[in-house]
Order: C-alpha cells, then sequence, then structure tokens
C-alpha cells in the first residue's frame, strides 16, 4: 500500500513540473517577445521625433517665406522617418502636389511595413508638424498563447521656432487695456524694413511691425509715424497717425505670435568681476595694452578710458567722477558685459563704442556698422550687455547736449546664445520700470549720434523700453567714419513687452508728399530700420512639443 502512493505522488509530480514547464516557457517567450518589441518602439519613437523635427524646421520663417514651406515639412517628415528604417518615400518630390495640395494638410506612405502619416501645418499658429507611424510586428514566441501580430504605434509633434529675420519692432505682450506700443508723434519719424522707402508702394514683409496688443499712435496736426513694411496690430487703438510712406493707411490684421526665443549666453561661464573704477585710463598722445588689446589715444587733449567683458555687480557711469572731462573716449572691448545684482549702465555724456577710436566706424557697400577690435578671447565679436537682477540701461547726452555719440556693434559670433544681440534684458531682470532707454536730444545737437548695430530684446515682461529718433533722414547707405549721419538708431530688431517711441524733434525733418508713386520721404526722426545682417537666429529652431 505505500509503495503505491509514491508512485501516485510521483506521477502527480510530473504533472505539475509539465504544467510550470509550459507556464514557464510561456512566461520565457512573452519576456523575449516583449523586450524585442520594446527596442522596436524604441526605434519607432526616435524615427517620428526625427522626422517632426526635421519637418518643422521647414516651418520656420524667412524673409522670402515667412509662414515656411509646409509641402517641405511634410516631405521632411516622411523623409527623416522612414530614413530611420532604411526606406524612402514613394514620391521623392517636395514640390509635387502630393505635398503642396494634400488632403487635410496630411500625408501618409508606407514602405517596408512602416505606415507614416504627416500632418502640417498645424497646431498654434500653424508652426507644428505631428508624425505618427505604425507597424504590425510579427509574433514570435507569443504565437503559442495565440498572439499572431502586436500593432505598434509611435507618434511625435514638433514645433517651429521664432521666424528668422522678421521683425523690426515687436512688442509681445497681448491683452489687457493698456498699449504695448505708443509713440509720442513730437515730430516726424520713421521705422524701415531694411528698403528705405524703395518699395514704398510694395511694402515687405522683411522688418514686418507688429503689437500684440495696443499700437498708440495720437493724431496731432501734421506729425506722422510712418513704417515702410507690413503692420499687424491687434486691438489698436487711436492709430489715426499710424501710416505707410507717407499718408497711405496701414493695413491692419489679426493675430498673435509668440514672444521670440532668443537665447542668453550661459552666464555662468562669465565669473571674471570688474570693477568699473579700475577701467584702463590712457592719456592723450600714448598707448596702452588692455587685455592683450593696443589702445591708441591719438588725441591730443581727450583720455581714453577701457572697459574689459566680464561681470558687473557694479554700476557703470560714463562720465564718472573723476573722469577728465564729459567729452572724453569710452572704448569697450568685444566680448560679453553682465550686468546683475541690480548695476545699471549709464551715459550722459562722451565717444563710446566698441571702436578703438570710440567713433563709428564703417564697411562695406551699403555701409554697415563694424567693429575694428579684436575678438574677446572666447571668440565673442562685439558687445553684447545683458542685464539681470534688477539692472537697467540709459543713454543721453544731458552732459554734452551739442557732441558725442554711442556707437555700438553686436557679436556675429558668441559661444552660447543666439548672435546678433546687443543688448538682452534676462527674463528674470524683474525689473518693472524702464529697463533701457536712449533719449539723445537730437533738437539741441550739431551731430546726435546714437547707433545700435545689431537688437535690443527685452525678455522681461514685466519692465519698458524707450527708444527717440535721433539722426534726421533719409538713411544715408553710404556712411563713412567722416560722415555718419543719418543713420538708424537701432539696426537690427527692438522687441520687448512694452515699447515707447519718441519721434524726436530733430533738426531739419518734415514730411513727405502722400500717396505712391513718386513719393519724397522727407527728412525724418529715424528709429529702427531691420537690416537682417544684425538680426538674431532664433534661439532654437525646431523643437519636441510631445
Amino acid at each position: 500500500m505505500p509503495a503505491r502512493i509514491r508512485r501516485r505522488k510521483s506521477g502527480q509530480a510530473i504533472v505539475i513540473m509539465a504544467l510550470a514547464m509550459v507556464a514557464i516557457c510561456g512566461m520565457l517567450a512573452l519576456a523575449i517577445d516583449a523586450g524585442r518589441l520594446y527596442f522596436q518602439r524604441r526605434l519607432m519613437q526616435d524615427a517620428v521625433d526625427s522626422g517632426a523635427l526635421a519637418g518643422a524646421q521647414s516651418l520656420v520663417g524667412t524673409v522670402a517665406n515667412p509662414s515656411g514651406q509646409p509641402n517641405y515639412a511634410l516631405y521632411y517628415a516622411l523623409d527623416d522617418t522612414l530614413a530611420v528604417f532604411g526606406q524612402n518615400p514613394a514620391n521623392n518630390d517636395p514640390n509635387s502636389s502630393v505635398y503642396t495640395a494634400p488632403l487635410n494638410r496630411t500625408v501618409t506612405d508606407t514602405q517596408g511595413g512602416y505606415t507614416v502619416t504627416a500632418v502640417a501645418p498645424s497646431g498654434y499658429n500653424n508652426k507644428q508638424v505631428q508624425v505618427t507611424v505604425s507597424f504590425n510586428a510579427v509574433a514570435t514566441f507569443v504565437q503559442v498563447l495565440g498572439f499572431r501580430q502586436i500593432a505598434i504605434l509611435a507618434t511625435a509633434t514638433a514645433e517651429a521656432g521664432t521666424n528668422a529675420k522678421t521683425y523690426a519692432l515687436f512688442a509681445y505682450t497681448s491683452g489687457g487695456s493698456g498699449n504695448t506700443i505708443q509713440n509720442d508723434q513730437n515730430g516726424f519719424a520713421q521705422i524701415d524694413d531694411g528698403f528705405d522707402g524703395a518699395d514704398v508702394c510694395q511694402a515687405s514683409i522683411q522688418g514686418l511691425t507688429m503689437s500684440n496688443s495696443k499700437f498708440h499712435v495720437p493724431n496731432p496736426t501734421q506729425v506722422s509715424l510712418n513704417v515702410n513694411g507690413d503692420v499687424t496690430v491687434n486691438s489698436a487703438s487711436d492709430n489715426h497717425s499710424l501710416s505707410s510712406f507717407w499718408r497711405s493707411p496701414v493695413n491692419f490684421g489679426t493675430g498673435l505670435d509668440p514672444m521670440p526665443d532668443y537665447l542668453t549666453p550661459d552666464t555662468s561661464l562669465i565669473t571674471t568681476v570688474v570693477i568699473p573704477a579700475n577701467k584702463a585710463k590712457i592719456p592723450p598722445g600714448t598707448s596702452g595694452v588692455v587685455n592683450g588689446v593696443t589702445i591708441t589715444n591719438s588725441s591730443s587733449s581727450k583720455w581714453v578710458y577701457v572697459f574689459t567683458p566680464g561681470k558687473y555687480t557694479s554700476s557703470i557711469v560714463i562720465p564718472a567722477a573723476g573722469d577728465n572731462g564729459n567729452n572724453s573716449v569710452y572704448v569697450f572691448l568685444n566680448g560679453i558685459y553682465y550686468f546683475t545684482a541690480g548695476a545699471a549702465f549709464t551715459i550722459t555724456g562722451g565717444y563710446v563704442s566698441n571702436t578703438s577710436t570710440g567713433l563709428p566706424h564703417y564697411v562695406g557697400n551699403p555701409s554697415i556698422g563694424a567693429s575694428d577690435l579684436p575678438p574677446a578671447s572666447d571668440g565673442t565679436n562685439g558687445v553684447e550687455f545683458i542685464f539681470d537682477q534688477g539692472g537697467t540701461f540709459s543713454a543721453d547726452n544731458s552732459d554734452l547736449p551739442n557732441d558725442g555719440s554711442v556707437f555700438f556693434v553686436a557679436p556675429h559670433f558668441v559661444p552660447t546664445g543666439s548672435t546678433n544681440i546687443a543688448f538682452f534684458i534676462s527674463s528674470t531682470n524683474n525689473n518693472n520700470g524702464v529697463v533701457w532707454n536712449e533719449s539723445l536730444a537730437a533738437s539741441s545737437s550739431n551731430v546726435p549720434r546714437f547707433q545700435v548695430w545689431g537688437t535690443v530684446f527685452d525678455a522681461d515682461p514685466s519692465g519698458s523700453m524707450a527708444l527717440t529718433g535721433v539722426a534726421a533722414g533719409p538713411h544715408n547707405t553710404s556712411a563713412t567714419d567722416s560722415n555718419s549721419s543719418g543713420q538708424y538708431a537701432i539696426n537690427g530688431e527692438f522687441i520687448g513687452a512694452f515699447l515707447q517711441l519718441n519721434g524726436g524733434n530733430v533738426l531739419g525733418n518734415s514730411a513727405g508728399t502722400q500717396g505712391c508713386p513718386g513719393f519724397t520721404p522727407g527728412h525724418p526722426a529715424l528709429l529702427v530700420q531691420f537690416n537682417p545682417k544684425f538680426a538674431p537666429a532664433p534661439g532654437v529652431n525646431s523643437y519636441l512639443v510631445k
């Protein structure tokens, strides 16, 4: 009897082991297939990420194509996605009707078992590309469990960055009852798209002037704010005297654009603290070497003071107490100037620039501003002033009303951040006052010169900026070092949350004739001229949204 019981238990163990082996094999098969499918899913996600980013890049606006090129967005979305699987789209011509006139902005292509669907443009402001890929993976071991095919899906959405090289003037604050751009109408003033009025009757998209809230231009007698370019104004108010060259009504539109995504340099890399009082001093008729740069003072009477890039926790004041007269020369060596802990930069006189002479310097034809100083040690070949933690900038000629000048050229190369920015107000500056102000009194000056060859960008929505026209137009396209007349105050972009435009009572400014053709632009105060060589590229051209 005991022997039969033992034999029965032995038989039961064999059955249990057999059933367990089935379960174990099933689990092992599931684990193997799950791992294989996970890596397949990861490959597909990489593919749609790549395709969405490539497609969104074609939606970044340019001067020629402000809305980008949606047909190329669709093509590259398919092409880059399929390329990850070693496949190509069935249609390789981005200018074919498949991409130029797709139904519901959607193109689908199946190659090598992968079905890719791209939708563009879509999303906010028609700046997004959505890519989806599906694949029916053939099961292997888990077929014993009844699974023969497993559907895998991956999707990604990417958005194009800020329109490149588009704005001459842009206030990005939206909503509210206040005006985002105001003009004081104290004299005729001009904003230009870079063609000096040559395209007056067919304004270019280049130099688009936009407000996302209200553009306030009052209606005094015989005064206008003239804009040569396209204008998009949302919820406009008091625009009686906002006009195109010279008295044609401005065509208003609606729409909101996002705040530009220009990037500040990595300020954590700026560690050298500079004390403004320790600036280099070069007496008349002598030379000095500052940061490896030789500066020669050829004047018989003016002193030259030289500033070096770095971190400033105390303010720069020009002229400062103890300087040798308010008509001294102030040279800023090329590099990044980081103002933090409330440090300000104030100019009330003198000749200030990042040139070796302290005076304007031009190259090329047509003439553009340039620095003749060597790049900084990090390669920065211009000046960029960054303000954070409450910093401000202001420039006027109250100490030297009949002379003096300010002339800054932004860098075309910086190690990090966006190029062609001369002034960058950080988003963490948190100053709700006037953070940037230029108010040279043109009516009392013989040669009012305030020129920034680059962009002034306030990324802090709590502050405002003010710009005054300082030169009598029209723009001098053949400026020389000996004759810098007729230059715009800002030769890049002027962008911030709130902008104040002061026409300026410039000596000799007058209105032009009305309408087109045969207009005469007159001699307005020149405020902003969009120059594509001094407009920043977006900080991020395209990026994944989800």
